[in-house]
């Protein structure tokens, strides 16, 4: 079925009998079926193969080497241009390879990372993914939920909608279900409907689907999953950054390298050939594709820990992180909410079994729950039976909830929310009050739940303010905490993480947890830190770990405050309140269980099954994959680093070059894939969780010149003596390139062999450990057996058939220039 046209200016009526749509029990599983062909679209569109391949053919590395073969035509070099396309063909295998790969992955973090609805179906309310939503589908709202369709409010009870992401109004927008309007009505004021990709900010309602996807107001003017996915991280624009500058510093090299043999008398078409395959060798294309690479595998990595990576710039940065800012339930508690037991205003305290619980605590529920809280004291209700609700307004505003009801002439008013509010705006004696107080601390010490409940009713349909409540009961509920959070706090603070819980929770409760996963300390209240100036509060920072009472915008600040005091902060939470402390802070960490769809919008992570213990484990996955990011890099730079080399002392003798052009490219070619397999792919380093955080672009300035320096010195001083060597004693050019090509393509894997881990020895991890290492070092070996003995190869690869004595003498230059990396692992104490 397709979308109707103009729904805002039909009554809700007539849409439901348009749409066939039963108002009680929504569509049927019949009617949902065949509605689907007509409706359901792709959130994203498959990897197109012939796409990808285009795109290479248009890299200006691709263009580069067909110039080369071209000007090797035109120096009549037929025998090279022909080779020169062979690689070119090989090129664009390898990079098609590399990107379909890394799309491949993409794709399929995306669909990891598909939102969901709520939506009445068949009598029930069931939970479906977004794309299977179909036109006259029952969409359910409530506090925090991102909306999935365009639809014509059927219920409107206090529904306020955020629209800011697609009309750009920056004021909540009111909705009612009751207004008909015009037909041409603009968008901003349709009053009776909701929009896709806006949220609702407070109250509930039921909206009927009346568009999706493509056809809604969103999907008009972008795609629906725009994205996060794609977004470049700060660490791929960094790398982005970096390959343009050495790209210009490669090309300037490049060309003068041949200029100036040229003018020492080197053969001038060689030159111009060499200029362009240095050009190619010199360039740096791989450090945007390891990063991406690295940050995709550690996605996976993360799935596998329940943690789904909804914008890759959280992967990035996790590894980094040095605070973690957390909520107590459901993280640090096991989330399963239960009522222990209610007391009522006089005192006499009933069992969750007790058929004598107060209905007005029912009355002040929402109609569809979301929060962990309200389901629980829902379920000890046998019916949901209520009244007509008129006005429904959330947490959002205050600390409370108030939900509207008819009564006659007048309004009753149910009101849930902090038990120290609720009864200070009571109409009970001083002494009922302070006698609840007591219970409240003797309860919190315990370490269990508050909710306090009251009601009133007024003439006014809204409520302002609390005042002459009729108080109705406290709700104990006990969650216990999750046995495995005390050690992954404990690990968390051995790889130097601070654990901050920030909760609005109550002082007492908050110590109990606290105290129970080993953080054992006075909490600082909220509620007054407006009094205090920022550098008073970053001292309490400084040395304090536990926060009471604190609202959302008190929570924001301490963020922001441990931001500014040098933190890499990642921030717990799964509220509508907690978004803005989730978005501002370096990693947010929404919850997949109880968390809503506004904060799982403004997170980078979801922790789908609300687990702390798994932060740990998360942490790790990101210290390796940002280990891993930094070796592979250094790595692919030294290895450039070493390759010029090679061709400056040549030139400053006055002889060729150690490589042809055609070898320049082959070393190109498969030191790539080296780069972007072996590192990339490589397990954890030892004792990952146990030193301090680090910043990963801190290591693009000093520490990676420094080690590329010393990686690069013994490989490049043992070939280019190899080469001269050759070329002086046998006079044999081509017998020189060929030691030289064969030392560099072993050389170049033994260096990514000795790299890969910084601390563990090869001895003990194993050389075949890392299946893409063993694959390239015997296939570097057979390669170079093949160029060295297949004869007619020599003229296509302009090489020559190598004695046994010259390759003890490759062995010997290449396994002391790399291998002393191993060897100094060994001795080092740090190690042991």
């Amino acid at each position: 079925m397709k979308k109707i046209e103009a729904w805002w200016s039909m009554s809700k009526e007539g849409v439901v009998k348009r749409l066939s749509v039963n108002p009680q029990s929504g569509l049927s599983q019949e009617q949902v079926e065949q509605r689907i062909p007509a409706t359901i679209q792709k959130e994203h569109e498959d990897v197109d193969i012939l796409q990808i391949l285009f795109r290479s053919l248009k890299e200006p590395m691709i263009v580069l080497l067909l110039s080369i073969s071209g000007i090797s035509f035109l120096f009549n070099q037929r025998i090279e241009a022909f080779v020169m396309l062979f690689v070119v063909v090989a090129y664009i295998l390898v990079e098609f390879l590399n990107k379909y790969r890394t799309d491949k992955t993409m794709e399929r973090l995306t669909k990891l990372t598909r939102p969901t609805s709520r939506v009445l179906r068949g009598g029930k309310v069931i939970e479906v993914k977004n794309l299977e939503i179909v036109v006259g589908d029952l969409l359910i709202l409530s506090e925090g939920v991102k909306v999935s369709a365009d639809g014509r409010l059927y219920a409107s009870k206090g529904l306020t909608v955020d629209e800011a992401s697609l009309t750009g109004e920056s004021e909540p927008v009111e909705k009612y279900s009751d207004t008909i309007l015009s037909e041409n009505t603009p968008l901003t004021d349709r009053k009776n409907s909701v929009f896709s990709g806006t949220t609702v900010l407070d109250g509930e309602g039921i909206a009927i689907v009346c568009a999706v996807g493509k056809s809604t107001e969103f999907g008009k003017i972008v795609k629906e999953v725009q994205t996060a996915m794609k977004q470049a991280t700060l660490l791929q624009r960094s790398m982005t950054r970096l390959a343009k500058t050495l790209a210009v510093f490669a090309i300037l090299v490049s060309a003068l390298i041949p200029v100036i043999g040229y003018f020492r008398g080197l053969n001038f078409e060689e030159m111009v050939v060499t200029w362009l395959s240095l050009t190619f060798l010199m360039v740096p294309g791989q450090p945007p594709i390891i990063i991406t690479m690295a940050l995709a595998l550690a996605s996976f990595e993360l799935a596998r820990e329940k943690v789904i990576v909804k914008r890759l710039q959280g992967a990035e940065t996790l590894g980094s992180i040095t605070s973690v800012v957390t909520d107590k339930t459901g993280t640090l508690t096991e989330n399963k909410l239960s009522v222990d037991n209610v007391i009522l205003n006089d005192g006499s305290v009933l069992t969750p079994e007790s058929k004598e619980i107060p209905t007005e605590i029912l009355e002040a529920l929402p109609e569809y729950p979301t929060d962990p809280t309200d389901k629980a004291v829902m379920e000890i209700f046998d019916e949901s039976r209520r009244m007509k609700t008129v006005n429904f307004e959330g947490f959002s505003k205050h600390p409370w909830r108030v939900i509207t009801y008819e009564s006659g002439t007048k309004y009753f008013h149910a009101i849930s929310g902090k038990p120290e509010l609720l009864i200070a705006a009571s109409k009970l004696k001083q002494s009922e009050r302070d006698a609840f107080k007591d219970i409240i601390s003797e309860e919190t010490e315990k370490g269990h739940r508050v909710v306090a409940y009251a009601r009133t009713i007024t003439g006014s349909k809204r409520l302002e303010g609390l005042s002459g409540l009729n108080f109705t009961a406290l709700v104990i509920l006990k969650d216990p905490v999750r046995k495995e959070v005390r050690n992954a706090v404990n690990t968390l603070s051995k790889a130097g993480i601070e654990t901050y819980i920030v909760t609005g929770d109550h002082a007492n409760t908050t110590v109990s947890v606290a105290e129970s996963i080993g953080m054992k300390e006075e909490p600082v209240i909220g509620g007054n830190l407006e009094d205090l100036d920022d550098e008073t509060l970053m001292d309490r920072l400084r040395t304090k770990r536990l926060f009471a009472r604190i609202t959302p915008l008190e929570k924001l600040r301490l963020v922001n405050l441990l931001q500014r005091m040098g933190e890499e902060v990642a921030v717990i939470g799964d509220g509508v309140n907690d978004a803005p402390a989730l978005k501002s802070s370096n990693v947010g960490i929404a919850m997949g269980e109880i968390g809503t769809d506004l904060a799982k919008d403004a997170s980078d992570l979801i922790l789908t099954d609300d687990d702390f213990s798994n932060i740990p484990k998360a942490v790790a996955i990101g210290r390796k994959a940002a280990d891993n990011f930094k070796k592979g890099l250094t790595y692919y730079l030294s290895a450039k680093v070493i390759l010029l080399s090679l061709f400056i002392v040549p030139l400053v003798l006055g002889i060729p070059f150690p490589f042809s052009p055609i070898h320049i490219i082959l070393i190109e070619l498969l030191m790539d894939l080296a780069s972007s397999t072996i590192f990339v792919s490589e397990e954890a380093e030892p004792n990952l969780l146990e030193r301090p955080p680090e910043k990963i672009l801190e290591y693009l300035g000093y520490p990676i010149l420094r080690k590329i320096a010393t990686n690069s010195i013994g490989l490049s001083a043992g070939i280019i003596m190899l080469y001269l060597f050759l070329f002086y004693s046998s006079s044999d050019l081509t017998l020189a390139r060929t030691a030289t090509l064969v030392a560099w393509l072993i050389g170049h894997i033994f260096l990514a062999l000795n790299l890969k881990q910084e601390k563990k020895p090869l001895t003990k991890q194993g050389f075949l450990k890392n299946r893409f290492g063993a694959i390239w070092l015997i296939s570097m070996i057979t390669f170079s057996l093949i160029i060295t003995n297949a004869g007619f190869l020599y003229n296509y690869l302009d090489t020559t058939r190598l004695q046994l004595i010259i390759w003890v003498e490759i062995l010997i230059v290449t396994i002391p220039a790399t291998f002393w990396i191993e060897f100094r692992k060994h001795f080092d104490p740090s190690n042991n």
